[in-house]
């Protein structure tokens, strides 16, 4: 029997293939699996052809795939059934469980993810509960792209005259190639508003804490702090305490450090080994298909 782990995330798809005597058989990654941004088609050739490659052609028996843009009851009966027949059985679940589940390995916990946009997921047990994660309009506090909101509105701010500029201001408006007021409006509109390119200002604002600018690390602060009162929130809810962090803007410094302290400060504990989603995915396809050697392997290899 061969079982799988998908992560079919927004920037790309990764799968990784053992059989269920705990033997690796591959892995795989191609473009991005999320149906939102891409359309239900392309997203399922994407995630085909990574499990294609990690299963090295041969058709999978189970696979559990954890989706990026799963937000609703409604995307959750869409996707399952889209995605039937990747596999002889397929399970799909929201990306947030494989993040929680690659740490965890099925044992309670709460996962905090922080990319592009962010979401709070909290496991008693029994059941999940969510906070966040329902898109750019109603949520995403404390993300790449909320992040990046706030710096453009101070940048406007700073053209119209009512916040003072500085370093911060210089250095972004060399980033962004903006020299006046018009540049501004320009470099926000001119690619209707994209989500992604709007949230690739977060890294620049990183590289801005790194020199030391203390602006760039209000910022990263503000949204770290917002993010962590939300996961203190779900630790009161789920009565857990233990914190696994996700996703690119944990890679900051200044964010990590300002999230770990306002986690640590209310009795919470970071779990944080950089295990990779699909580890998660693959573990809930071996519970699912009962290949206890499988999720002993998984237990070996993301302990380490």
């Amino acid at each position: 029997m061969l079982i799988a782990g998908i992560d079919a995330g927004s920037t790309k798809t990764k799968a990784v293939v053992y059989d269920c005597d705990g033997r690796l058989i591959g892995e795989g990654v191609t473009g991005p699996g999320n149906p939102h941004d891409l359309g239900l088609s392309q997203a399922k050739k994407n995630v085909t052809d990574a499990l294609l490659q990690a299963s090295k052609g041969a058709r999978v028996d189970f696979a559990v795939i954890g989706f990026a843009g799963m937000d609703t009851a409604e995307d959750e009966v869409t996707f399952s059934r889209f995605f039937s027949d990747v596999a002889v059985r397929t399970e799909s679940v929201h990306d947030s469980v494989i993040a929680l589940f690659s740490e965890t390995f099925g044992e309670p916990g709460i996962v905090v993810i922080a990319g592009t946009g962010s979401v709070v997921v909290g496991y008693d047990g029994k059941a999940f509960r969510r906070i966040g994660g329902r898109g750019w309009l109603l949520s995403d506090e404390g993300s790449s792209y909320w992040i990046s909101v706030n710096l453009l509105r101070w940048m406007q701010q700073v053209f119209d005259g009512l916040e003072e500029g500085g370093e911060l201001f210089d250095f972004m408006r060399a980033k962004m190639n903006v020299s006046v007021h018009d540049d501004l409006v320009r470099w926000a509109y001119d690619n209707q508003c994209r989500k992604d390119r709007i949230a690739s200002l977060a890294a620049y604002l990183d590289e801005a804490a790194e020199r030391g600018i203390e602006k760039a690390k209000d910022f990263l602060r503000l949204g770290a702090t917002i993010l962590a009162e939300r996961a203190k929130v779900m630790m009161r809810r789920v009565n857990v305490r233990t914190v696994v962090p996700k996703g690119s803007l944990f890679k900051s410094g200044t964010y990590y450090g300002a999230f770990k302290e306002e986690i640590e400060r209310a009795g919470g504990t970071i779990l944080d080994r950089g295990n990779p989603p699909e580890l998660g995915a693959l573990y809930l396809a071996a519970k699912r298909a009962g290949c206890q050697k499988v999720i002993e392997a998984i237990r070996k290899a993301g302990t380490r």
